[in-house]
């Protein structure tokens, strides 16, 4: 159940940030004991920068700020599945565990994106080429994400 709150979290900060004219995405970090640390949206479009997804604007925020130990037992929610760049700051950042509403392709799909651009590998995949173990899981609430994105992404 605490999944999905934070899920739900994720979905309302992707809302945030189309209000604010960027691309529906948002996530927020998790300590153990389900404290929210660090919430990020999107800001690609505001700042006019292309690499500013909401994970390596979370990362940027938490930067400095915990240990590799106390991450590693951290979780960030997400949206949407992390990009393969995202992935690698996820893991680079030592965050434990990934969590994510919808996956890469369903949202693709649903926006009508223009993948030949892409560059797509699962998350899973990126983060098991470390040598440092991060649970991914996901799509972990697909319905609900689906719904909301088809209504958001209507409008």
């Amino acid at each position: 159940m605490k999944d999905e709150t934070f899920l739900q979290r994720s979905l309302a900060l992707a809302k945030e940030s189309t209000t604010k004219g960027n691309l529906p995405f948002g996530c927020l970090l998790v300590d153990s004991t389900g404290s929210i640390l660090e919430e990020a949206g999107n800001t690609v479009s505001t700042d006019k920068n292309p690499i500013a997804h909401c994970e390596l604007n979370l990362v940027q925020q938490m930067a400095g700020k915990y240990t590799a130990s106390f991450l590693q037992n951290c979780t960030i929610y997400c949206s949407v599945e992390p990009c393969p760049m995202c992935a690698g700051a996820i893991y680079w950042s030592g965050i434990g565990r990934v969590v994510f509403a919808l996956d890469t392709n369903t949202y693709n799909a649903i926006g009508q994106v223009d993948t030949a651009a892409l560059f797509e590998i699962p998350c899973q995949e990126i983060v098991e080429k470390g040598g440092r173990k991060v649970e991914v899981v996901g799509p972990a609430f697909h319905k609900e994400a689906v719904e909301f994105y088809r209504s958001l992404l209507k409008q």
